[in-house]
């Protein structure tokens, strides 16, 4: 693991590989990664996969096998359908030689081709984050204080209704501080992705400190990548009694939607089982 502040991840000679900085800590684990710093990581990846035709991100789909240790993560791609309409790629993520996770990503050619007659692009009607107060990082969400972690330390956040210290339904306007892979501007992309994945934290219909609601997973649906460095996320959550949960979310830029995320949740007392 490296303290290097120039990104959340350092590229290496292997094209493929990446090293890890503390920046990427979570805030559940001594040392785990952030599942939305490494959706952006995989979402970077992947965009320097070529295309036969200009294509964008449409579908991004990411399944966490265990806790991802802050070591050199190595990304392998494969090209599961090439096309001039629709190509899938699927990305396995290695640490320490064990897959720890696994992404699919499907990509539709993009033009400009009108909307059809009734058909309109929903505006963005939330209050925008330069008239929201400024939070507080350094006590935002899980995890111990003075611990660098990529929700303190990579982003800023605006509170738009709830938060993390009130319970859910809540809204946020997030932008990142810091590059995903070092030496490399952010894409519209990886901001999406980095906000997609706090729909539970935002969300969460209780605040008692004993249990927890990780996600195993992350779906991204995008009408659209957004414009600027600010998105917005609009979510809610719901638990059952079987110690399941589901996290859902609207994406918004400053303009207009942009699309929906979805998280499955783990619900659980902490027991110390979070390894698994």
């Amino acid at each position: 693991m490296s303290a290097d502040s120039s990104g959340v991840y350092l590229p290496t000679s292997d094209p493929t590989v990446y090293e890890s900085t503390e920046f990427a800590n979570a805030g559940w684990y001594d040392e785990g990664q952030h599942g939305g710093a490494l959706a952006a990581l995989i979402g970077g990846h992947m965009e320097m996969v070529e295309t036969i035709v200009p294509m964008q991100a449409t579908r991004f789909t990411l399944e966490l096998f265990r806790v991802v240790p802050l070591v050199p993560l190595t990304l392998k791609t494969r090209i599961v359908r090439q096309g001039k309409r629709i190509q899938v790629t699927a990305v396995s993520v290695f640490g320490a030689g064990v897959e720890v996770a696994q992404a699919l990503v499907q990509r539709l050619r993009i033009e400009e081709i009108g909307l059809p007659d009734g058909a309109t692009e929903e505006p963005n009607r939330l209050p925008g984050p330069e008239g929201l107060p400024l939070i507080d990082v350094d006590s935002w969400g899980h995890g111990p204080e003075g611990k660098v972690m990529f929700h303190r330390n990579c982003i800023e956040v605006r509170e738009i209704e709830g938060g993390f210290h009130l319970p859910g339904p809540g809204s946020i306007w997030m932008r990142l501080d810091m590059p995903i892979i070092a030496d490399q501007e952010n894409s519209a992309l990886q901001k999406a992705l980095v906000i997609a994945d706090f729909c539970n934290g935002v969300s969460r219909p209780s605040l008692a400190p004993d249990w927890v609601f990780m996600n195993p997973d992350l779906t991204v649906n995008l009408n659209r990548l957004p414009v600027g460095d600010w998105v917005a996320l609009k979510a809610e959550s719901a638990y059952a009694a079987t110690g399941r949960g589901i996290a859902t979310g609207t994406l918004w830029d400053l303009h207009r939607f942009l699309g929906r995320s979805t998280q499955t949740l783990y619900v659980d007392r902490i027991n110390g089982r979070l390894s698994d």
